[in-house]
């Protein structure tokens, strides 16, 4: 297979050059480095050749985090096809009705689900682990012919509605990855702990960590108490997280701290509320850093320099982004006013799937909308408000979900919480809550939680009612399902 320039197989094959004995994964199995990785992948690309996989397809990989994940996704992709990572955790329906949209040829599964019916093969990895092959369809047809660069495919989360198809090119995946490290500026001698799910975020980071020669050391599970041991044991420099994780780490109990070889934490997927990035500075005297990331896009916005004065910003746009805050006529509006965020620079996607839609029939003007509401500060920096489509408005007033969801957040009974509307006779909309507790015991708490909002927002925007649930449901990104 002739490779060309901008080829995301072709920058891994680069860095096992460059790198061929340093680490590039730590996961339960052990560690790997750059040289074995790569003849692992080369290996595995010869199978899949072998079984028909070529240009175009479609191929899912399924999995959970570790080698075998990348090694089959870049496998997959060093074979000409068009991967489409797959959560484990995905429910049978879920899976189905993605695939009738996304017709794959077949799909990768590590072991951790039941493959999907179809023809079945075992395909032996050299160190010894293995990889089920599911032939879904038989018809060599290209998933995407009309983007003959198309390199991946991932479907939205759909927290808010029908999750989208997102098509990305090889040039594409290089030009955001590129972009998104001239903020973090990381180095092959970074030590990545990585506690997401890579299905979602391999596109925008994992690729970024392989392509530099970087370390990623893969946690089982994301409790605190996992991430403080790995951190430690194998002197992490850079953590990549979610509210969540920052939440659980600032609760966990034992006083311990994270190790001085960490020098910097991203939290991504949705708003961090600034009071959680305090009081997590107090106790670990290190800064949150807000990143904005989003699939059609990549990772434009970072708050690297000013994360600890303004844990509340997302920050500005990288080189070669920009970012707008828009009316509903398009307009750019004044600080302090909210608005859509809109973005463009390189790297973008390509289009949507299924329906089938170019970037530039999905564009606004030259802008995308991200569905996002946001507004500029007094010093220039962007600020997420909530979703366009989440608003709650109570007798004229707006309140973002996200906000009440990051007071509840702070109460020390709450794990999660999720926010909604309920219809009222004379405000038209009041704010509903969802709680789902730590411990799991409700007797008196509810009273509480009310009281603790009351002090902390307006009261427009407490919940009117709110029930404790025994659990909230997550999308495969770590955010809490609306539908």
């Amino acid at each position: 297979m002739q490779v060309k320039q901008l080829d995301v197989y072709a920058t891994l094959r680069e860095a096992a050059r460059q790198w061929p004995g340093h680490p590039a994964l730590i996961d339960a199995i052990g560690s790997m480095d750059y040289r074995t990785l790569w003849s692992e992948i080369e290996a595995l690309r010869a199978q899949l050749i072998e079984l028909g996989i070529s240009r175009g397809q479609g191929v899912g990989m399924r999995g959970r985090n570790g080698r075998a994940f990348v090694i089959g996704a870049m496998a997959a992709l060093g074979a000409g096809a068009v991967v489409m990572p797959i959560h484990h955790l995905l429910k049978p329906a879920e899976l189905s009705e993605m695939l009738t949209r996304a017709p794959l040829c077949a799909i990768l599964d590590d072991g951790s689900a039941a493959p999907p019916p179809g023809e079945t093969k075992e395909l032996k990895l050299i160190g010894g682990e293995s990889l089920t092959f599911t032939r879904l369809r038989t018809e060599p047809e290209p998933l995407a012919p009309w983007i003959p660069d198309a390199a991946f495919l991932r479907f939205t989360s759909g927290t808010t509605g029908s999750a989208k198809g997102v098509m990305l090119t090889h040039e594409g995946t290089l030009q955001r990855i590129r972009a998104a490290n001239q903020g973090l500026k990381l180095t092959n001698a970074d030590r990545i702990l990585w506690v997401l799910p890579m299905s979602y975020h391999f596109f925008a980071t994992i690729l970024l960590y392989l392509e530099i020669g970087a370390t990623i050391i893969v946690s089982n599970d994301y409790l605190a108490e996992s991430i403080l041991n790995l951190a430690e044991n194998h002197q992490a420099t850079f953590l990549y997280v979610t509210p969540m994780h920052v939440r659980m780490l600032t609760a966990e109990s034992s006083g311990r701290l994270l190790p001085s070889s960490l020098k910097r934490i991203m939290s991504v997927s949705s708003r961090l509320h600034p009071q959680i990035a305090k009081d997590f500075f107090a106790r670990y005297q290190l800064p949150i850093s807000q990143g904005y990331g989003i699939i059609e896009v990549g990772l434009p916005l970072m708050n690297i320099d000013e994360a600890e004065a303004h844990p509340e910003a997302v920050g500005r746009p990288l080189p070669g982004f920009e970012a707008a805050i828009l009316d509903e006529e398009l307009q750019p509006m004044a600080r302090s006013k909210t608005g859509q965020l809109a973005l463009r620079g390189g790297g973008m996607f390509a289009g949507y799937l299924n329906p089938r839609k170019t970037r530039e029939e999905a564009m606004r003007n030259g802008w995308f909308l991200t569905g996002d509401l946001a507004h500029l500060d007094e010093g220039g920096r962007i600020v997420i408000d909530g979703r366009l489509k989440t608003v709650i408005d109570v007798a004229g007033h707006k309140v973002f979900p996200e906000e009440v969801a990051g007071v509840l957040d702070q109460h020390p009974a709450v794990l999660r919480s999720r926010v909604t509307t309920r219809p009222h006779p004379q405000f038209g909309e009041v704010v509903h809550a969802d709680v789902q507790l730590r411990n799991g015991e409700a007797n008196g708490v509810r009273e509480d939680i009310l009281a603790f909002c009351r002090k902390r927002l307006s009261s427009h925007k407490v919940p009117t009612t709110l029930d404790i649930v025994p659990e909230l449901n997550l999308t495969g990104s770590g955010k809490v399902r609306h539908g």
